[in-house]
Protein backbone atom coordinates (compact mmCIF):
# COMPACT_ATOMS: atom_id res chain seq x y z
CA UNK A 1 0.00 0.00 0.00
CA UNK A 2 1.38 3.38 -0.91
CA UNK A 3 1.87 6.19 1.44
CA UNK A 4 0.77 9.77 1.12
CA UNK A 5 4.63 10.66 0.79
CA UNK A 6 4.66 8.35 -2.33
CA UNK A 7 1.96 9.85 -3.93
CA UNK A 8 3.23 12.93 -3.36
CA UNK A 9 6.39 12.39 -4.64
CA UNK A 10 4.60 10.99 -6.96
CA UNK A 11 2.78 13.98 -7.96
CA UNK A 12 5.12 16.27 -8.10
CA UNK A 13 7.96 14.07 -10.24
CA UNK A 14 4.71 13.57 -12.75
CA UNK A 15 4.60 16.88 -14.34
CA UNK A 16 8.45 17.28 -15.38
CA UNK A 17 8.12 14.07 -16.80
CA UNK A 18 5.64 14.76 -19.09
CA UNK A 19 7.54 17.58 -19.95
CA UNK A 20 10.20 15.91 -20.43
CA UNK A 21 8.63 13.00 -22.65
CA UNK A 22 6.77 15.94 -24.53
CA UNK A 23 9.84 17.93 -25.25
CA UNK A 24 11.89 14.46 -26.82
CA UNK A 25 8.61 13.78 -28.80
CA UNK A 26 9.02 17.37 -30.56
CA UNK A 27 12.58 16.85 -30.79
CA UNK A 28 12.19 13.98 -32.54
CA UNK A 29 8.84 15.50 -34.74
CA UNK A 30 11.13 18.45 -35.78
CA UNK A 31 14.20 15.85 -36.69
CA UNK A 32 11.78 13.83 -38.89
CA UNK A 33 10.52 17.21 -40.29
CA UNK A 34 13.79 18.17 -41.32
CA UNK A 35 14.71 14.50 -42.45
CA UNK A 36 11.30 14.80 -45.00
CA UNK A 37 12.34 18.00 -45.96
CA UNK A 38 15.73 16.78 -47.34
CA UNK A 39 14.45 14.20 -49.31
CA UNK A 40 11.77 16.68 -50.99
CA UNK A 41 14.83 19.14 -51.69
CA UNK A 42 16.92 16.10 -52.94
CA UNK A 43 19.48 16.48 -50.51
CA UNK A 44 22.46 14.16 -52.03
CA UNK A 45 23.65 11.62 -48.87
CA UNK A 46 26.15 10.28 -50.80
CA UNK A 47 28.27 13.51 -51.70
CA UNK A 48 27.81 14.54 -47.76
CA UNK A 49 29.33 10.96 -46.77
CA UNK A 50 32.10 11.34 -49.42
CA UNK A 51 33.25 14.77 -48.74
CA UNK A 52 33.34 13.33 -44.36
CA UNK A 53 35.54 10.33 -45.59
CA UNK A 54 37.54 12.31 -47.53
CA UNK A 55 38.41 15.16 -44.58
CA UNK A 56 39.17 11.81 -42.63
CA UNK A 57 41.27 10.52 -45.17
CA UNK A 58 43.43 13.44 -45.30
CA UNK A 59 43.74 13.72 -41.41
CA UNK A 60 44.56 10.34 -40.72
CA UNK A 61 47.79 10.43 -41.30
CA UNK A 62 48.30 13.38 -39.44
CA UNK A 63 46.07 13.02 -36.27
CA UNK A 64 47.64 10.77 -33.58
CA UNK A 65 51.17 12.67 -33.92
CA UNK A 66 49.68 15.88 -34.05
CA UNK A 67 47.19 15.37 -30.93
CA UNK A 68 50.03 13.49 -29.10
CA UNK A 69 52.09 16.02 -29.50
CA UNK A 70 49.35 19.21 -28.09
CA UNK A 71 48.27 17.04 -25.31
CA UNK A 72 51.15 15.02 -23.98
CA UNK A 73 53.00 18.22 -24.16
CA UNK A 74 49.71 20.07 -22.10
CA UNK A 75 50.00 16.96 -20.02
CA UNK A 76 54.21 17.35 -19.18
CA UNK A 77 53.47 20.73 -18.22
CA UNK A 78 50.83 20.47 -15.86
CA UNK A 79 52.82 17.20 -14.16
CA UNK A 80 56.22 19.83 -13.73
CA UNK A 81 53.80 21.90 -12.56
CA UNK A 82 52.61 19.68 -9.94
CA UNK A 83 55.58 18.40 -8.42
CA UNK A 84 56.57 21.87 -8.30
CA UNK A 85 54.48 22.69 -6.04
CA UNK A 86 54.85 19.68 -3.86
CA UNK A 87 58.62 19.77 -3.74
CA UNK A 88 57.90 23.57 -2.58
CA UNK A 89 55.66 22.14 -0.09
CA UNK A 90 57.51 23.44 3.41
CA UNK A 91 55.26 20.89 5.82
CA UNK A 92 52.10 23.79 6.06
CA UNK A 93 48.48 22.91 5.13
CA UNK A 94 48.66 19.65 3.62
CA UNK A 95 44.95 19.78 2.29
CA UNK A 96 45.49 23.19 0.55
CA UNK A 97 48.80 21.56 -0.70
CA UNK A 98 47.04 18.21 -1.90
CA UNK A 99 44.72 19.74 -3.28
CA UNK A 100 45.91 21.81 -5.54
CA UNK A 101 48.22 18.94 -6.70
CA UNK A 102 45.43 16.96 -7.14
CA UNK A 103 43.45 18.79 -9.64
CA UNK A 104 46.31 19.14 -11.61
CA UNK A 105 46.96 15.33 -11.90
CA UNK A 106 43.27 14.69 -12.47
CA UNK A 107 43.92 16.98 -15.33
CA UNK A 108 46.84 14.89 -16.87
CA UNK A 109 44.41 11.69 -16.08
CA UNK A 110 41.92 13.32 -18.17
CA UNK A 111 43.95 14.50 -21.20
CA UNK A 112 45.46 11.22 -21.52
CA UNK A 113 42.02 9.20 -21.51
CA UNK A 114 40.97 11.79 -24.41
CA UNK A 115 44.39 10.72 -26.05
CA UNK A 116 43.93 7.51 -25.80
CA UNK A 117 40.35 7.65 -27.15
CA UNK A 118 42.07 9.43 -30.29
CA UNK A 119 44.46 6.92 -30.88
CA UNK A 120 41.36 4.31 -31.37
CA UNK A 121 39.29 6.31 -33.52
CA UNK A 122 42.26 7.05 -36.10
CA UNK A 123 43.41 3.62 -35.90
CA UNK A 124 40.38 2.19 -36.51
CA UNK A 125 40.21 4.84 -39.37
CA UNK A 126 43.62 3.48 -40.66
CA UNK A 127 42.00 -0.50 -40.44
CA UNK A 128 38.82 1.04 -42.31
CA UNK A 129 40.54 2.98 -45.32
CA UNK A 130 43.86 0.69 -45.06
CA UNK A 131 46.10 3.20 -47.03
CA UNK A 132 48.58 1.38 -49.06
CA UNK A 133 51.46 4.12 -48.11
CA UNK A 134 52.19 4.21 -44.45
CA UNK A 135 50.22 1.75 -42.78
CA UNK A 136 52.81 0.62 -40.72
CA UNK A 137 54.42 3.68 -39.72
CA UNK A 138 50.79 4.54 -38.58
CA UNK A 139 50.56 1.42 -36.44
CA UNK A 140 53.92 2.75 -34.41
CA UNK A 141 53.05 6.12 -34.08
CA UNK A 142 49.63 4.21 -32.44
CA UNK A 143 51.78 2.22 -30.42
CA UNK A 144 53.97 5.42 -29.14
CA UNK A 145 51.29 7.14 -28.52
CA UNK A 146 49.56 4.79 -25.83
CA UNK A 147 52.84 4.13 -24.79
CA UNK A 148 52.95 7.66 -23.81
CA UNK A 149 49.75 7.77 -22.30
CA UNK A 150 50.88 4.83 -20.14
CA UNK A 151 53.61 6.51 -18.90
CA UNK A 152 51.56 9.88 -17.97
CA UNK A 153 49.55 7.82 -15.79
CA UNK A 154 52.34 6.21 -14.37
CA UNK A 155 53.83 9.32 -13.17
CA UNK A 156 50.61 10.54 -11.86
CA UNK A 157 50.51 7.53 -10.01
CA UNK A 158 54.19 7.60 -8.37
CA UNK A 159 53.62 11.38 -7.85
CA UNK A 160 50.49 10.37 -5.69
CA UNK A 161 52.71 7.66 -3.90
CA UNK A 162 55.21 10.30 -3.14
CA UNK A 163 52.41 12.34 -1.37
CA UNK A 164 50.79 9.27 -0.15
CA UNK A 165 52.91 6.89 1.16
CA UNK A 166 50.15 4.36 2.27
CA UNK A 167 48.95 4.42 -1.88
CA UNK A 168 49.39 1.05 -3.33
CA UNK A 169 49.53 -0.28 -6.89
CA UNK A 170 51.21 0.46 -10.08
CA UNK A 171 49.55 1.26 -13.88
CA UNK A 172 51.47 -1.59 -15.34
CA UNK A 173 49.99 -4.07 -12.78
CA UNK A 174 46.84 -6.24 -14.29
CA UNK A 175 45.46 -5.54 -11.08
CA UNK A 176 46.23 -1.86 -10.44
CA UNK A 177 42.50 -0.70 -10.07
CA UNK A 178 41.63 -3.06 -7.31
CA UNK A 179 44.90 -2.03 -5.24
CA UNK A 180 44.58 1.45 -5.25
CA UNK A 181 40.82 1.00 -4.19
CA UNK A 182 41.93 -0.90 -1.21
CA UNK A 183 44.92 2.03 -0.35
CA UNK A 184 42.57 4.55 -0.46
CA UNK A 185 40.35 5.71 2.72
CA UNK A 186 36.59 5.55 3.58
CA UNK A 187 36.77 9.66 2.02
CA UNK A 188 38.50 8.85 -1.00
CA UNK A 189 36.02 5.49 -1.51
CA UNK A 190 32.80 8.35 -1.23
CA UNK A 191 34.66 10.79 -3.71
CA UNK A 192 35.18 7.41 -6.28
CA UNK A 193 31.77 6.56 -5.44
CA UNK A 194 30.06 9.89 -6.41
CA UNK A 195 32.16 10.33 -9.52
CA UNK A 196 31.31 6.95 -10.46
CA UNK A 197 27.56 7.98 -9.91
CA UNK A 198 27.65 10.94 -11.74
CA UNK A 199 29.46 9.12 -14.63
CA UNK A 200 26.86 6.10 -14.76
CA UNK A 201 24.18 8.89 -15.04
CA UNK A 202 25.90 10.96 -17.67
CA UNK A 203 26.65 7.79 -19.61
CA UNK A 204 22.69 6.63 -19.56
CA UNK A 205 21.84 9.64 -21.28
CA UNK A 206 24.51 10.08 -23.75
CA UNK A 207 23.68 6.44 -24.81
CA UNK A 208 19.92 7.55 -25.21
CA UNK A 209 20.65 10.42 -26.88
CA UNK A 210 23.00 8.87 -29.39
CA UNK A 211 21.05 6.01 -29.91
CA UNK A 212 17.91 9.14 -31.19
CA UNK A 213 20.87 10.62 -33.51
CA UNK A 214 21.80 7.51 -35.19
CA UNK A 215 17.98 6.17 -35.97
CA UNK A 216 17.22 10.33 -37.35
CA UNK A 217 21.01 9.40 -39.18
CA UNK A 218 19.56 6.02 -40.44
CA UNK A 219 16.73 7.46 -42.14
CA UNK A 220 19.40 10.16 -44.29
CA UNK A 221 22.33 7.86 -44.68
CA UNK A 222 22.73 4.21 -44.93
CA UNK A 223 24.07 3.61 -41.93
CA UNK A 224 22.33 -0.37 -41.15
CA UNK A 225 21.61 -1.90 -37.61
CA UNK A 226 25.68 -2.34 -36.70
CA UNK A 227 25.69 1.34 -35.39
CA UNK A 228 22.96 1.31 -33.17
CA UNK A 229 23.31 -2.64 -32.05
CA UNK A 230 27.27 -1.68 -30.73
CA UNK A 231 25.64 1.30 -29.34
CA UNK A 232 22.69 -0.84 -27.36
CA UNK A 233 25.47 -3.89 -26.42
CA UNK A 234 27.82 -1.01 -24.56
CA UNK A 235 24.46 0.12 -23.30
CA UNK A 236 23.51 -2.64 -22.27
CA UNK A 237 26.23 -4.12 -20.80
CA UNK A 238 26.45 -0.97 -18.06
CA UNK A 239 23.17 -1.34 -17.59
CA UNK A 240 23.26 -5.22 -16.56
CA UNK A 241 26.52 -4.59 -15.05
CA UNK A 242 25.35 -2.18 -12.68
CA UNK A 243 22.05 -3.69 -11.69
CA UNK A 244 23.97 -6.89 -11.04
CA UNK A 245 26.63 -5.70 -8.81
CA UNK A 246 23.82 -3.73 -6.57
CA UNK A 247 22.39 -7.18 -6.18
CA UNK A 248 25.86 -8.73 -5.20
CA UNK A 249 26.27 -6.07 -2.80
CA UNK A 250 22.79 -6.04 -1.42
CA UNK A 251 23.50 -9.86 -0.92
CA UNK A 252 27.21 -9.15 0.67
CA UNK A 253 25.43 -6.64 3.28
CA UNK A 254 22.98 -8.92 4.11
CA UNK A 255 25.43 -11.82 5.02
CA UNK A 256 27.59 -9.31 6.71
CA UNK A 257 24.56 -8.26 9.06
Amino acid sequence: MRTKTERGENRRALPKFFLTMLGSLAVGGLMGFLVGCSRVFGLDTGEIAGRLDGVLRAAMPWGIPVTTAVIMGTCVLLYRSAARKFAAWDGGDENEMSASVDILLSWILLLSAVQLLVNFFFMTAVGTYQPEEGALAMVGVFVLSCGCVIFAQQKVVDLERRMNPEKRGSVYDAKFQKKWLDSCDESERRQIGEASRRAYMVTTRACMGLWMVLTILGMVFELGMLPVSVLLLVWGTMQVTYALECIRLSGKSAAAG
